[in-house]
């Protein structure tokens, strides 16, 4: 009997041992303003106080261990949060990251950031002007939707679809090029962008979805390229 309990107690270990990373458990912990989790040797920042304030700079490691994605509702209505600049390292800004921070106006997204989730930064109304970096492949369905004082938006080299609802009533924009990257231009992506003046549409768009630029009454220039195939209603 006791050398079958040995027995069966060497195999638990060995199980627990050899049990692959994927269901190995996920902690939590939290340091200053924030909560996270660290998955896999990996961090996610998952809450931030609303009380944080001001400018921050975001940890490019935290218990050790990279900060590789912002997580979903991670900022949620932080509004007296005003400058963010994203530590070296993450890859992905997860949905609602950043949503109704009303008072966020500058935000520094690093090169290692591959995705814009959904929502990201929907409603960041004091949001002045983005740099989307060249890292940056895909922008999410209503990403900056409601970020009515963005005058400015740089989209980088790579991103190769803008989601439905992207820029979606950023009244404050007057002008927008959309880069060679680009495949296609999501439903109602501009929708309601009143204030813009003048668009440039890069080679490679092959579709221009139904409602892309409804409502931008001040558009008085548009360059369409031949690559284009299809235009929404």
């Amino acid at each position: 009997m006791k050398k079958l309990t040995s027995l069966i107690l060497t195999i638990c270990m060995l199980s627990a041992l050899f049990a692959p990373l994927s269901v190995l458990p996920t902690s939590a912990a939290t340091w200053g303003k924030y909560t996270y989790t660290v998955s896999n040797g990996e961090v996610t920042i998952t809450k931030c106080s609303t009380s944080i304030s001001g400018s921050i700079t975001l940890p490019s490691t935290l218990g050790g261990y990279p900060v590789k994605c912002i997580g979903d509702y991670a900022f949620q209505n932080c509004t007296k949060l005003e400058s963010v600049v994203i530590g070296e390292g993450v890859e992905l800004l997860a949905p609602f990251a950043f949503f109704g921070c009303t008072g966020l106006t500058s935000v520094t997204i690093p090169d290692s950031v591959t995705s814009i989730g959904d929502d990201a930064f929907y409603n960041c109304t004091g949001l002045t002007s983005v740099t989307i970096p060249d890292s940056v492949t895909s922008i999410g369905d209503r990403a900056f939707m409601s970020c009515t004082g963005l005058t400015s938006v740089t989209i980088g080299n790579s991103v190769t679809s803008i989601g439905d609802w992207a820029f979606y009533n950023c009244t404050g924009l007057t002008s927008v090029t959309i880069p060679d990257s680009v495949t296609s231009i999501g439903d109602d992506a501009f929708y309601n962008c009143t204030g813009l003046t003048s668009v440039t549409i890069g080679n490679s768009v092959t579709s221009i979805e139904a409602g892309a630029f409804r409502g931008c009454t001040g558009l008085t220039s548009v360059t369409i390229p031949n690559s284009v195939t299809s235009i929404g209603g």
